[in-house]
């Protein structure tokens, strides 16, 4: 993958994280799974097992995206290197 598709998408990745559609929709599934997890009977320990590892999944997307972020970044050699693209 070139340097430029990279670029691309940790710019993509961020406007993801900072969507009000994205967080609200995180959110609510977060939120739907809390309910759904507290409605269980005790006795049903496998989807009570299913549903806690589904949130405590969550973070682990967005933990995905902020490294999509972090390769995304521009560093001071990649400006030489662009800089020295530009000029011919």
């Amino acid at each position: 993958m070139d340097s430029t598709q990279v670029i691309e998408e940790g710019r993509e990745a961020e406007d993801i994280l900072k969507s009000d559609v994205f967080k609200k929709a995180f959110e609510n599934y977060k939120e739907e799974l809390l309910i759904l997890w507290e409605s269980t009977p005790a006795k049903d320990t496998e989807l009570r097992e299913t549903i806690y590892m589904s949130i405590k999944l969550l973070p682990e997307v967005e933990k995905h995206l902020r490294i999509f972020i972090e390769k995304g970044k521009i560093n001071p050699s990649q400006i030489t290197s662009l800089r020295g693209v530009l000029k011919k």
